[in-house]
């Protein structure tokens, strides 16, 4: 670092060299899974096909897709599971944002295998892992601060999301929204190089790549200020059918759990059941035919948005909203890989064109006012399951281009995101967490720890021995002192180490040696001093690394005169949360 520096190179500025590399990284990253997943969903789905087969590779597909994605998971890497966003939400937190290189490939191949075998899931969780997975790794071969990892590991993120969907505000936002919490310029200008560099890319790799859900007919969606209440029941629907969703996915992997079979065919089970699905939908609805509910559902909810909306049918919609609830719950609560983002676009699409239909035939709108409704249902069950309302906002407009609804997609995502948190505190990414004994909903908000300094922090009076002083001098001065650790100075007061309290223990532990050990047996080499101006997410970035209790404090003459304690900082963040209430 200091090397960098001499160039004019700081920390922040090496943030940004590195957010520009891990966003072209994650751009090529995701432009991979996208030929990956297109690849082998073309030779799955396409005319000719493995699904041409015959009505029996609805159910046969789906299960050997399972079962190689069981492999995956119980044998490469068991992060790959599930819907990926809670696993890095959980490095964040409590790894310092370490993630296993391995991860990235195992989520790509899983999760292609389980879209394109028919699963229902989507691409969201699996680019969040890929990226995250090439943000850790970029820092931990350099060796960065923790801190500084969380930030490129969302700056990677950031870039999955932006690519994947062509949506770089988006990714920005869902990065800042959900995993870091914190709006402050140092961490987002990092994000929204990531965000721009990945998408740049996409755009070079893909020059035909727009909006996914682009509009063709703006004239379809009007807004007037009357349909507001309308708008509000939308949110509040929303609102339950994503808590409703929530509870039911985390039921089938409780289920799931409870059954006594070997983990590497869990999947298979939630394969077998979509299978299933399919054949009795397909029976009865569309013989030969794919179920919409099957995959993403892309082609679904492009019909629900567009001017044949009126024909797909009230109770049609209503009916595959449900089916796409099961099928996902089948798919990812069995242990399947992939996102939770398309299904929620799904069933929030139908939820909104069947609402929007009914408003036609009871004639309190406009034909063409139909299809508004369905893609405020797509920001409103994305809000409400992920309680990311911003992210859900602005997503939505990225992804359709469409600006005439924005604010009632404003106003259900708020209304939405409210009334899910009064039913359901935690969203479908934390409940995962909490269900581990991992509570991240306050702890993750960085924002306080960057803004608290360590001259808030009331310290102790720093005990300083010399290197020859003998360790029952340390035992008398332990009831004197409030701090566990002991700084070691020299002659002219140089400071030469520090004696930790585990060494001491560790010495009591052979009690005839105590009267022969002197202090310079025990001591330490010097570790790095706090200045009362150092924020608090660097103090504690000391205290994980270097695995002590207390660290010397210098004042503006470079003198240590006390010291700081993990337990004193600790106290001081808690009264900060407390006070923000």
């Amino acid at each position: 670092m200091r090397t960098l520096e001499r160039f004019g190179i700081n920390e922040d500025r090496l943030l940004i060299l590195l957010s520009i590399l891990v966003g072209g990284a994650t751009g090529l990253g995701a432009h991979l899974f996208y030929e990956l997943l297109e690849f082998a969903y073309d030779h799955a789905s396409a005319e000719g096909g493995y699904f041409s087969f015959g009505t029996y590779m609805l159910v046969l597909l789906p299960v050997v897709g399972a079962i190689l994605v069981g492999i995956i998971t119980t044998s490469f890497a068991s992060e790959a599971k599930g819907h990926g966003v809670p696993e890095v939400m959980d490095a964040l937190c409590r790894k310092g944002g370490e993630i296993r290189p391995r991860v990235a490939l195992a989520k790509a191949i899983a999760s292609a295998l389980t879209i394109s075998s028919g699963g229902s899931a989507g691409t969201e969780g699996p680019i969040v892992q890929i990226g995250a997975a090439i943000g850790s790794s970029t820092g931990q071969i350099l060796g960065i601060k923790r801190h500084q990892m969380n930030t490129l590991v969302a700056c990677g993120v950031a870039g999955g999301i932006a690519a994947i969907f062509n949506a770089p505000i988006a990714g920005v936002l869902f990065a800042l929204e959900i995993f870091l919490r914190d709006f402050s310029f140092r961490t987002f200008s990092p994000i929204v190089f990531a965000s721009v560099i990945s998408t740049s890319l996409t755009h070079a790799l893909r020059p035909d790549a727009g909006a996914i859900f682009e509009v063709v007919n703006p004239e379809l969606y009007t807004f007037r200020g009357a349909e507001l209440p309308y708008y509000l029941v939308l949110g509040v629907f929303c609102a339950i059918a994503s808590v409703g969703f929530i509870r039911v996915l985390y039921f089938a992997e409780d289920v799931t759990d409870k059954i006594k079979i070997p983990n590497v065919f869990k999947p298979a089970l939630g394969g077998l059941l979509l299978g299933i699905s399919g054949i009795i939908y397909v029976h009865f609805r569309h013989p030969n035919l794919v179920p919409e509910f099957y995959s993403n559902g892309y082609p679904l909810i492009r019909e629900a948005i567009g001017p044949n909306l009126l024909s797909v049918g009230l109770w049609t919609l209503v009916g595959l909203g449900f089916l796409k609830a099961l099928a996902t719950t089948f798919t990812l609560g069995s242990g399947g890989s992939g996102g939770i983002f398309a299904p929620s676009l799904f069933m929030g699409a139908c939820l909104g064109g069947a609402f929007g239909i009914a408003l036609h035939k009871l004639g309190l709108i406009e034909e063409t006012s139909a299809s508004a409704y369905a893609i405020v249902g797509m920001a409103a069950l994305v809000a409400g399951t992920t309680h990311a309302p911003l992210t859900a906002i602005v997503i939505l407009y990225e992804l359709t281009r469409q600006p005439r609804v924005i604010l009632p997609i404003m106003f259900a995502a708020i209304v939405t995101t409210s009334m899910a948190q009064y039913l359901l505190r935690e969203s479908i990414y934390t409940l995962k967490l909490v269900r581990r004994g991992i509570r991240i909903g306050r702890v993750a908000d960085a924002t306080i720890l960057r803004r608290l300094h360590a001259d808030r922090v009331p310290t102790v009076p720093a005990p300083l021995v010399k290197p020859d002083a003998p360790l029952q001098q340390l035992l008398r001065m332990a009831e004197e002192y409030q701090s566990p650790d002991f700084v070691v100075v020299d002659d002219d007061a140089n400071y030469v180490g520090i004696v930790v309290a585990d060494d001491i223990r560790t010495a009591l532990l052979q009690p005839e040696a105590v009267p022969l050990l002197v202090v310079a047996e025990l001591a330490r080499p010097p570790v790095p001093c706090v200045s009362p101006s150092d924020t608090l997410d660097s103090v504690l970035d000391k205290f994980a690394r270097l695995r002590v209790n207390a660290l010397p404090v210098t004042g503006q003459d470079d003198v240590i005169r006390s010291m700081i304690t993990r337990h004193a900082v600790m106290d001081v963040y808690q009264q900060a949360l407390d006070e923000q209430g």
